[in-house]
């Protein structure tokens, strides 16, 4: 299960060149209708990081990765070799960051934000079970903004790795925050089994948090690895603490 980390903006023009190399036909046209350049440059690390980590797991080449979405708008493996079929991926990005879990044979969902901006309180009212509000509510105003987004990745992170995203009411299930960093989910009614799912949560640097939400395939905890990396170019081991889970 290994999680990899590029930061934003990146690079030089002769590598950006490189990298548009890879993209599909759809993906040339789907970059091609964002206006701002900061997206257009943001959506070619997205698609560029997933076609050249993935070719770490399996023998086929960046520009030969072939994606089909599902019902819910989530891209698939459609590869036929053998390794290929058995990786699952989950990708998420915000202002400065783009990160890209890979794991086989389980599903994952991975969320990060960009903390630094202002956190929508209005929408924990709004949307997030009610456990959730009323605990930000209770806290003083300064630490309001942090628990949401904690709350928030954790609740992405989860839909993600269900493969719904917000199909999947956010109201429908809640997260526990306990003061020694151990999450627990809880679910109205039958919609899932908490003992099904593992998660945890860190900061790659000060601005930025990540979730991870994993399927719980054996009793052990999982073991992660950690990776910062820029398609084409470098990937090296990245040092981050956990800080929940």
């Amino acid at each position: 299960m290994h999680i990899w980390h590029a930061f934003l903006p990146q690079p030089h023009a002769d590598l950006v060149t490189q990298q548009l190399q890879l993209l599909s036909t759809q993906e040339r046209h789907q970059q091609g209708k964002f206006h701002l350049e900061q997206d257009r440059h943001r959506y070619l690390i997205t698609r560029t990081l997933v076609r050249t980590v993935l070719s770490h797991y399996a023998p086929i080449a960046p520009q030969d990765w072939v994606f089909e979405n599902d019902n819910y708008g989530r891209p698939t493996i459609t590869n036929r070799h053998p390794l290929a079929q058995r990786l699952c991926f989950n990708v998420s990005h915000t202002d400065g960051l783009v990160v890209l879990i890979v794991t086989s044979d389980r599903q994952a969902g991975i969320d990060t934000e960009n903390t630094a901006r202002h956190a929508p309180l209005d929408v924990a009212e709004r949307f997030f079970a009610k456990p959730e509000a009323q605990a930000i509510q209770r806290l003083p105003l300064a630490e309001q903004q942090q628990r949401f987004w904690e709350y928030w990745t954790f609740k992405e992170s989860y839909i993600k790795a269900r493969g719904m995203g917000l199909y999947l009411p956010l109201e429908r299930f809640s997260f526990e925050l306990a003061d020694d960093a151990k999450v627990t989910i809880a679910f109205a009614g039958s919609d899932d089994n908490p003992a099904a799912w593992q998660f945890c949560q860190y900061r790659p640097d000060p601005q930025h948090l990540v979730a991870v939400c994993l399927e719980r395939t054996t009793i052990a905890p999982p073991t992660l690895s950690f990776w910062r990396v820029q398609p084409l170019d470098l990937a090296c081991p990245l040092e981050v603490r956990i800080t929940r889970g």
